[in-house]
């Protein structure tokens, strides 16, 4: 006689993969280059130059100054973008916008 427990465990196993599938469908994430007029993507021919930015990639490259006058430099790695940077790009709303949310260095 068949274990009802393991049925209703593979059941519920199989179920949970196909609303994990269903939900990610469609979600990739793209590499791209920052050009001095806009983003170009590695996978798509023309340039975007209509795009957003995840904001704590905005920062300007000097801070303050401060209340003892004196001016903070933003660390490199949270500088705002710059021509040439690689970024990680997600397209949203089926594609029609993309946001940068990372720059993507290589592992020294």
């Amino acid at each position: 006689m068949p274990n009802p427990y393991k049925a209703l465990a593979a059941s519920i196993e199989e179920r949970a993969r196909r609303h994990a599938e269903a939900a990610t469908l469609g979600i990739s994430a793209e590499l791209g280059t920052i050009t001095p007029t806009g983003l170009k993507l590695d996978g798509f021919a023309h340039e975007i130059r209509d795009y957003l930015v995840a904001a704590g990639l905005t920062l300007p490259g000097a801070l303050g100054p401060d209340s003892g006058g004196d001016t903070l430099t933003t660390p490199d790695g949270l500088r705002a973008l710059r021509a040439g940077d690689r970024v990680l790009v997600v397209p949203v709303n089926r594609g029609q916008d993309h946001v940068v949310v990372a720059r993507v260095v290589r592992h020294a």
